[in-house]
């Protein structure tokens, strides 16, 4: 193992050395011998990522065979590593700009120029090699020059420095960058006067823009104040600065300077009496406090800057972080369930400490770490955002750093993260091709639909949801309509069922409801409930959650989340939409997954390439979808929906899970379409291999949706099995062996699996029984279907081909059965019979009736009279 180290409290010389010299030892691995100072921890925490910079305890010190020092010569001055030094078995390079002390390294080999920075005659050394040197290593190696020769003003300073810079800057080098870092020699009290301004400096947001405020007094007059705080505001990247000094006593110098397009600087000031242009302007105040100057200005900017996007409007919130004392395998877990690149490090306060990112955990994992500390791998010295901070704000931070992620932090708490693609949406509506339209004048993925939504519910269920809205916020939460119920709203589909998500806890709302005759229920492990009203309405409220899968085809694992990660975690774009329920934004629809423009298009999509793997049951919940809604699978989902097949997923599926998918596809008015198309994609033959439907299928089913509507309007009581009818006119073309398996993944009942036997073993019986009759008697019909309940003879009605013997069966169904006489027990008592006698006079009024052989109550007295005379 080759190692590169440096000098203790590693400043920009050393870090640039190291950087530059692995350039020529690619082999070996960076690991500063401990802490850097300041300017470096900072400057790493903006830059760092792009390089992989070790810690102490992380190498392997029995493995190292050569040791590359950089920037000094000491023994003394590296720490832990200066063992290495005395081992026979480690060879050590030298690259260094100081003089020989008694203390030097035992160096093999030993590279030293009497020049301003160690780094200059490393590049010098690159270009000699024509190794490349990109803009950001550019800016770095300039940045250790400047550093360690006072931006080129120290007596150390030679002309290879200055070319070495120069040569630098064609590269690539960014000097502003440098110039915001570098310590420049000024005099004493200038340096003193930029000290106190700093300290006494503060931030805060003011409609988005970020304000730094600051204030100083001298005793003598300064020049040029007006570059004090152009230095200050680029060093600390705010859009506004505002500074008071005042100097020699009564005058206060007032400087403000702006960004582009955030305050006219020059209106600003007129009422001060100043001067200048619409991005820098300066006044003279008498007879003033500098502070409290500063807190007048700081109201009036209220008023002068236009409001901006802010962060808090797009984050992501609550958000995952990770304990400083978690494992590094309890990290790894974590992103690879939630599908995240880097976790925020917090304490349990909510202070960020530090950030994780994958790769690192990559690494950690692949060196065998996974026991190790999270806090031994973070990257600590995280920068973040505020909440109130603006969209600009956030997009110059994550193009200047090369950030993916940004935490949001209110007084060093984590409340939200904020991710690129977070703001590329927020950042789409300034940048909108030619003949785009957002949904409304905000956020391209939001639109107001109050009007819809009032039009979709009585007045009496729109009282209701403006409750629990209401509730919700003086709880603390925020309630949203989502899912299915949204999606029926927007295609005009009247909806039975009402579900709510909130950014909160759905069972402590469930259980504070408290209106007279309304009963809650909640259900823990999913962190949801229910209301059920006087009425009978009921209402599914869930808390918003994120879900993740252990194992493909795995009941998911809940925990509680924002409601983005909620929708997000959801089958189908058309079903991951919410709409608000709060006042202040009552009726807003949130899609962020183009959910409104797929119904548009009549497409069906899933969120993302694995949601087939995760659940398979998403395959038969959206063929349900698909001809229930009049909808097309998206050509991606298509193809995945068929990877998913061929990898066997659906066998993974637990029978219940099936059985579940199954019973609602029964009772759909399109059951038909669904079978069809399950059939078409290969469906069936995944979740019962070897079934066949045979070409009889689609009839059997016509018949089905005809004749099951008008039994469910009539009352039959299919006792929870009306869906057994459907599912054996699925199996009644399969091989015995088939049938059984099937039964038995669906885990049927022992009266269901009596009922699906009646169906399918007793159909030749039936067939024989109306073939071989040509016009049997109402009540023969009558008398061999009564053992039969009405599962097997709506199965049976469904099969018969001839339109007469249907018939039969159906007025069997639909009228016989409950057909009675108008003569009762009690009358029958009154004439003289009594016990089993009854019923047999009872039955023999029944049938005859059916035959068409008694019609009135006349004709029944008469029956019974004619029976009383067979008895004498």
């Amino acid at each position: 193992m080759q190692l590169i180290t440096s000098h203790l409290n590693t400043d920009f010389d050393s870090l640039a050395s190291m950087i530059a010299v692995q350039k020529l030892y690619p082999d070996a691995v960076i690991c500063p011998p401990g802490a850097m100072n300041r300017k470096v921890r900072d400057f790493m925490a903006h830059y760092g990522r792009q390089w992989n910079i070790l810690k102490p305890k992380t190498v392997p010190m029995d493995q190292v065979t050569l040791m590359v020092v950089v920037d000094t010569r000491a023994r003394s001055r590296i720490g832990s590593f200066a063992a290495l030094a005395g081992r026979q078995d480690v060879s050590v390079h030298v690259y260094d700009h100081h003089p020989p002390t008694a203390d030097d390294l035992p160096a093999e080999k030993m590279v030293w120029l009497p020049i301003g920075a160690t780094v200059t005659m490393l590049v010098e050394l690159l270009i000699q090699e024509r190794k490349r040197i990109s803009p950001e290593e550019a800016t770095l190696f300039a940045l250790g020059i400047y550093d360690d020769t006072g931006a080129l003003t120290y007596e150390s300073t030679t002309p290879r420095d200055i070319l070495a810079v120069a040569r630098l800057r064609e590269m690539g080098a960014d000097l502003s960058r440098i110039l915001a870092r570098a310590e420049v020699s000024m005099p004493a009290s200038e340096r003193h006067l930029l000290d106190v301004l700093a300290e006494n400096a503060r931030e805060s947001y003011v409609n988005g823009a970020k304000v730094l405020s600051t204030w100083a007094e001298t005793e003598e007059y300064v020049e040029g104040l007006s570059l004090f705080v152009h230095r200050l505001r680029d060093y600390c990247d705010s859009h506004v600065t505002l500074s008071a000094v005042r100097s020699g006593g009564r005058k206060v110098s007032l400087i403000v300077r702006s960004s582009p397009g955030v305050l006219n600087v020059k209106e600003f000031l007129t009422p001060y009496g100043g001067s200048g242009h619409i991005q820098a302007g300066s006044a003279t105040i008498l007879e003033r406090e500098p502070q409290e100057l500063l807190e007048e200005l700081e109201e009036d900017l209220k008023r002068r800057i236009p409001p901006m996007l802010d962060v808090a409007s797009v984050m992501t919130s609550p958000v995952l972080a990770v304990s400083p004392d978690a494992m590094v395998d309890e990290a790894y877990r974590t992103m690879l369930r939630f599908g995240h690149q880097a976790l925020p490090v917090a304490l349990e306060n909510g202070e960020v400490v530090g950030i994780m990112t994958r790769k690192d955990l990559d690494k950690a994992h692949l060196h065998g770490f996974d026991r190790a500390r999270i806090r031994d791998f973070m990257t600590e010295g995280v920068i973040g955002i505020s909440s109130e901070a603006s969209i600009d704000e956030a997009h110059r931070l994550m193009a200047t750093y090369s950030f993916e992620r940004l935490p949001v932090l209110n007084n060093g708490r984590l409340v939200g993260i904020l991710t690129r693609a977070d703001l590329v949406r927020a950042l789409y509506r300034n940048f909108q091709p030619a003949g785009e339209t957002a949904l409304r004048s905000g956020f391209l993925w939001m639109e107001g639909i109050a009007a819809l939504l009032e039009s979709s519910f009585s007045g009496a269920e729109l009282g209701l949801l403006r409750r629990i809205g209401a509730r919700a916020e003086a709880m603390g939460m925020r309630a949203y309509l989502v899912g299915g119920t949204v999606r029926d709203i927007l295609m005009g589909v009247k909806n039975v069922d009402i579900d709510i998500a909130v950014e909160g806890d759905a069972e402590k709302l469930v259980g504070s409801w408290d209106e007279p005759g309304c009963r809650g229920t909640v259900h823990g492990r999913y962190k949801t409930g229910t209301i059920t009203f006087p009425d009978g309405l009921k209402v599914d409220i869930a808390t918003a959650r994120r879900e993740f899968y252990e194992y493909a085809a795995a009941q998911p694992t809940v925990v509680s989340d924002s409601l983005k990660q909620d929708l997000a975690r959801r089958d189908f774009s058309i079903n991951a939409m919410s709409v608000s329920l709060s006042e202040g934004d009552w009726g807003t629809l949130t899609d962020h997954f183009g959910g409104r423009e797929d119904l548009r298009e009549g497409i069906l999509r899933i969120l993302h390439n694995l949601s087939f793997v995760e659940d398979p049951s998403r395959i038969l919940r959206g063929i349900r979808l698909e001809q229930r809604l009049g909808l097309k699978f998206e050509d991606n989902t298509l193809r995945l929906l068929h990877g998913a097949l061929r990898g066997g997923l659906l066998g993974r599926l637990s029978g219940p899970r099936v059985r579940a998918e199954l019973e609602i596809d029964a009772g759909e008015a399109r059951f038909r379409r669904i079978v069809l198309r399950m059939q078409e994609l290969g469906v069936w033959e995944a979740l019962f291999p070897g079934l066949r439907l045979g070409p009889s299928i689609e009839r059997r089913l016509r018949v089905l949706e005809r004749f099951l509507p008008r039994a469910r309007r009539i009352g039959v009581d299919f006792k929870g099995m009306e869906w057994l009818p459907g599912m054996a006119a699925v199996l009644l073309e399969s091989p015995q062996s088939v049938r059984f398996a099937a039964m038995d993944r669906l885990s049927l009942s022992p009266a269901e699996r009596r009922e699906m036997s009646i169906c399918l073993d007793c159909w030749p019986q039936v067939e024989q029984f109306l073939g071989g009759r040509k016009n049997p008697r109402n009540s023969e019909v009558y008398l061999f279907f009564k053992p039969y309940g009405p599962v097997p003879l709506l199965f049976w009605i469904s099969c018969m081909k001839r339109g007469q013997s249907r018939r039969h069966v159906v007025r069997h169904l639909l009228s016989w059965r409950p057909l009675r006489g108008e003569l009762t027990g009690d009358d029958l008592v009154r004439v003289g019979l009594c016990g089993p006698e009854i019923g047999e006079v009872l039955q023999g009024i029944r049938l005859a009736r059916m035959d068409g052989e008694i019609v009135t109550l006349a004709d029944e007295e008469d029956y019974v009279r004619s029976h009383l005379e067979r008895r004498k």
